[in-house]
């Protein structure tokens, strides 16, 4: 009897040891994946200095190249953490400067943010201009930093920035904030003072304007966290968050006050590294605000936080970061239209240099632009912009070099695109014969029970997606975090798996009457039939569905997902290859994620899927019956049979 029992109960304990390897499996592959994704180093481009192409490099008076004339007696850049547009009109001084001011008019701009990177958000971008394609080191799950994730000060380390082209050009430097941010930096890059994180940003302002008073510095970082801590630490309705705001307001009204430092000579930009009110996932944008020397009053325009370092070397005449993907504010900046021209060619070189050693990274031959109608048109650019320069006609330069400009930056997307594609024919093959074989296995089973189950893995894979766009929510980068991700894919994959039991216990019936009648043809002579119609509740055939739907589900919610991925990357699953040259696809790898979430909610839910499955076919026998009262194309067929077996 135990020997029996053993042997009915083998079936079940391995389908749940199964099962229960999946859920361990689905539960630790996006941490896997997590982790090596942001692995993604700083690419170590060799970008060499760049040549003038008006040739201020030569001659009597000739100046390194992508250096200009000075604008700005010094730059001080003030980047409070999480500042957001709604901080313009909860922060008195920011809604006074930004509405004009007589007394400090300003200007400013609204700036499309990076996703946000875990460590320190922003610095890199703001002192490289970088995007986080050369950059490294994003994150998709921000607030948890991966431990393989490059450090911020390695990113610095690898990436030409703000301090070392101010280097470059003997300008002086200097830094005022928290020590994680000092941390980054590196102890040669000028005087550097750090303040606890939740230090008022009026003791920080102090610091600051004794120093510019003082010793002063060409470029100076200030960096204010007391409101971002206070929010994150106490919360968005504490005393403390109230106090923080009322000393970031004194701060930032002392610092942009010509009372208290010489705007004639001095340009101030406060700006903000993350919005604490961002909706993950989405576009957001980081308010700027400029005042002082060199700037264009009451002009307002759109950018990207790449922008700021460009606009930085620009005012400080400083050859403008290698690394730098952003352009130049021109709209915010009241300067001669001969110094705005050579600083959008200065642009233009730096951009060039930078394209050119992309594709050398990668290994890519430089595009010949007879074969590239974009690259003919920077080419015509480029010439065009020299020459008006060289004739004295300023003014319309910068729309003329714009398409080099794009053609830049579609250039670097093109090239790796190219790169992606060296390997992605072999890579099909591979993914479609993979992809291929678990559907050559059920046309070659030729199986009711599989096919029933295949299409019920179909239905129950597709509704989590289903039920995830009818949240309002977009398929994109950070649109979740990944706890959130996998908390919420529990619920989605359990109604998508009830409704793919119910498909399966709606059918199942009509499956079995049919493997009856063809069981029934073959040993009518035996007089079977009876008890063919007779069968015991049907435990074993519905536990087998199980099984299958299993399958299925691991095909559609792991399998095709991993092979799609791979196909498009090269990447096995979690395993990616060291120092890759090109990160992959942000929304690409949210789907993968997505994709394997819901995966474990389906496995975890099938560790209870055959009692479901039991009840709904119990419960539907109880109430419809097992339909085989009414058969009168199986009596018909039956009585022939016999008739034909009489004679």
């Amino acid at each position: 009897m135990f020997k029996r029992l053993v042997l009915r109960l083998r079936g079940p304990v391995f389908y749940l040891a199964i099962v229960g390897l999946l859920v361990t499996g689905a539960f630790n592959a996006p941490t896997l994946l997590r982790s090596s994704l942001e692995t993604y180093q700083p690419l170590d481009l060799n970008i060499p200095a760049v040549r003038s192409l008006i040739g201020t490099d030569v001659g009597p008076d000739a100046r390194p190249a992508g250096t200009t004339t000075t604008q700005s007696g010094r730059v001080v850049l003030i980047v409070v953490n999480g500042l957001g547009d709604d901080d313009f009109q909860g922060l008195p001084v920011l809604k006074r400067l930004k509405d004009n001011d007589p007394v400090n008019i300003s200007t400013g701009a609204y700036l499309f943010s990076s996703p946000v990177p875990a460590g320190t958000p922003g610095l890199v971008t703001l002192l490289t201009g970088a995007s986080l394609d050369l950059a490294g080191g994003y994150s998709f799950d921000p607030p948890n930093q991966s431990q393989r994730a490059p450090s911020t000060a390695f990113q610095l380390q690898q990436l030409d920035n703000l301090f070392t082209a101010a280097k470059r050009s003997r300008n002086t430097t200097a830094f005022f904030g928290s020590p994680d941010w000092q941390a980054t930096l590196n102890p040669d890059w000028g005087y550097q003072a750090a303040f606890p994180t939740e230090q008022p940003p009026n003791d920080v302002a102090d610091a600051v304007l004794n120093f510019l008073k003082k010793k002063s510095a060409n470029f100076t970082l200030v960096q204010l966290s007391a409101m971002d801590y206070a929010q994150r630490t106490y919360g968005p309705n504490s005393d403390t968050l109230r106090l923080a705001r009322e000393s970031l307001n004194t701060a930032i009204s002392r610092l942009t006050s010509d009372d208290q430092i010489d705007l004639n000579r001095t340009t101030v930009i406060v700006t903000g590294d993350w919005d604490t009110l961002r909706k993950a996932g989405d576009r957001w944008t980081i308010p700027l605000l400029m005042v002082g020397q060199a700037v264009q009053p009451g002009e307002w325009s759109w950018g990207r936080q790449e922008d700021i370092a460009p606009t930085v070397a620009s005012l400080l005449g400083i050859e403008i970061p290698r690394n730098n993907q952003g352009r130049i504010l021109s709209n915010t900046l009241a300067i001669p239209p001969i110094d705005m021209a050579e600083k959008m060619l200065a642009l233009v070189e730096q951009r060039q240099s930078l394209s050119r050693a992309y594709r050398a990274r990668l290994g890519l031959a430089l595009p010949i632009a007879v074969n590239d109608p974009q690259a003919v048109d920077a080419e015509k650019s480029t010439r065009v912009a020299v020459q008006d320069f060289r004739l004295g006609l300023y003014d319309g330069i910068e729309s003329v070099v714009d398409p080099v400009l794009r053609y830049t930056r579609n250039d670097m997307t093109q090239a790796r695109e190219e790169w992606f594609a060296q390997a992605r024919t072999q890579r099909m093959v591979l993914a479609i014969v993979l992809a291929a074989l678990p559907v050559g296995f059920l046309f070659y089973r030729q199986s009711l029970k599989l096919w029933l189950a295949f299409v019920a893995a179909m239905v129950a894979s597709a509704l989590p997606y289903l039920f995830y766009v009818l949240q309002g929510r977009t398929f994109a980068f950070n649109s979740n975090r990944l706890d959130a991700l996998r908390e919420g894919s529990l619920w989605r994959t359990g109604f998508g798996l009830l409704a793919g039991l119910l498909i399966l216990a709606a059918v199942f019936d009509w499956i079995e009457r049919r493997s009856q009648r063809r069981a029934g043809w073959v040993d009518l002579q035996y007089s079977v039939i009876t008890g063919l119609r007779k069968t015991p509740f049907p435990f074993s055939g519905l536990f087998r569905l199980c099984v299958y739907l299993a399958f299925w589900l691991v095909y559609f919610s792991g399998w095709l997902w991993w092979l799609l991925y791979y196909w498009r990357y090269g990447y096995f699953g979690p395993i990616v290859p060291e120092n890759q040259p090109v990160p992959a696809d942000f929304n690409g790898s949210f789907l993968q994620f997505l994709a394997l979430s819901n995966l474990f909610g389906f496995m975890v839910w099938l560790l209870i899927a055959p009692l479901v499955l039991f009840f709904i076919v119990f419960l539907k026998r109880r109430l419809l019956g097992d339909g085989t009262e009414d058969e009168d194309e199986e009596d018909t067929l039956v009585k022939s049979r016999k008739i034909a077996i009489s004679n």
